[in-house]
């Protein structure tokens, strides 16, 4: 949902704020009360949930704007609403350090580190046996480890799995650039594991490739791993030492490298493309000018991912008799994602017309399916 949050942008003169960062991280965001469905993970899926939560800059309304007693929370995985990771600069280097943000999951509750990535949220929601956090965003399934994990986890049990849209998964570069228009498969796989590293080779102009990959944790980063093993005929790719973990869909590592590349969500660029992120420079009350991504994508002929993007909760929750507002038929799940046996004769908020909005508000295809729960969802 709209949050008043701490802008640690990526900038080349960011030591001044290291104040901002102590003091703000604990307050960042809104502390949800018990009654609100709190939500976290996937970077790539955050504005989907935030516009769905609270509506969007082309006016659709979200299910929080008409004031029900119990809200939809989503935290960021990044703590910037122009969704770039937090840094700050270390006292003995000129580097940007990355920072943990932190978050404040419940009212009362302590600040604890905010869960970044499919990984991460995943990994949070198993580790919560006292039921804090009701939803995951995830760029891709769970795993069967994962699965695995939740079922055997007190309080937490088989995860249910909903895909709410489709995403487009491309490789970019920024708009000048020293790379071809077009990369064959198996160019990609000799870029990432470093045994090609001047674009010169492979038809652009002198210049050494900067592969990048998301971070630890990140769905996308998983996504673009196995897309990387189909590219080699099935077989795994090492990654070469020559490449480097970057924040998921933040332009900045692109833009200001013409050498770089990686992997980067059309819905993201599409939300840049259509004017959503504004200058951070530019002071509140003072004409917004609009933050161009400065990245086109490439090799769309060879490597392109259409992948689902997904909700992910507790199976158990699908039948939990506390209703989710006061007075009314339907639990959590079932009046926000999920309602089989067709509860009050409602329809889940992210499949009706205004959750359909919302998502291709946010630059993603909306595409509702129930993927089923357990380990055995391996593909939807």
């Amino acid at each position: 949902m709209s949050r008043s949050k701490s802008l640690l942008g990526l900038t080349a003169a960011l030591s001044a704020a290291v104040t901002l960062a102590t003091a703000a991280a604990a307050h960042a965001d809104l502390a949800p009360t018990s009654g609100d469905a709190v939500g976290v993970g996937s970077d790539t899926v955050q504005n989907i949930v935030n516009f769905l939560a609270d509506g969007d800059s082309a006016g659709d309304s979200g299910y929080n704007s008409t004031g029900p007693k119990n809200r939809l929370v989503s935290f960021d995985a990044t703590p910037d609403a122009n969704d770039r990771a937090g840094y700050l600069n270390g006292s003995t280097s000129a580097a940007p350090l990355a920072l943990n943000p932190t978050v404040v999951l419940r009212q009362g509750q302590h600040p604890v580190q905010r869960p970044n990535g499919s990984g991460a949220g995943v990994a949070a929601l198993i580790a919560d046996t006292a039921h804090t956090i009701d939803f995951v965003r995830m760029s891709r399934l769970p795993k069967v480890a994962e699965q695995t994990a939740a079922t055997n986890a007190a309080g937490v049990g088989a995860l249910r799995v909903i895909k709410i849209s489709t995403d487009n998964l491309k490789l970019a570069t920024a708009t000048t650039t020293n790379a071809p228009a077009n990369l064959t498969a198996a160019q990609i796989v000799d870029i990432y594991k470093c045994n090609t590293t001047d674009w010169a080779s492979v038809g652009g102009s002198a210049g050494t490739i900067a592969p990048q990959i998301p971070q630890s944790g990140s769905g996308t980063g998983d996504t673009f791993r196995a897309d990387l093993q189909a590219l080699n005929g099935g077989t795994a790719v090492t990654l070469g030492s020559c490449v480097t973990t970057v924040e998921e869909n933040d332009p900045h590592s692109l833009n200001t490298n013409p050498n770089a590349v990686a992997p980067f969500s059309e819905g993201r660029k599409n939300l840049y493309d259509d004017g959503y992120f504004n200058d951070p420079t530019v002071k509140f009350g003072t004409t917004p000018v609009p933050l161009a991504s400065g990245i086109k994508f490439i090799a769309a002929s060879t490597y392109t991912d259409t992948r689902g993007l997904y909700i992910v909760f507790r199976n158990s929750d699908v039948t939990l008799a506390k209703k989710f507002q006061p007075g009314g038929a339907l639990n959590l799940v079932q009046d926000l994602f999920y309602n089989p046996t067709n509860v009050g004769g409602a329809t889940p908020y992210v499949k009706t017309d205004a959750g359909k909005a919302a998502i291709a508000a946010a630059g993603a295809t909306p595409t509702y399916v129930d993927c089923g729960s357990g380990a055995s969802v391996t593909t939807c």
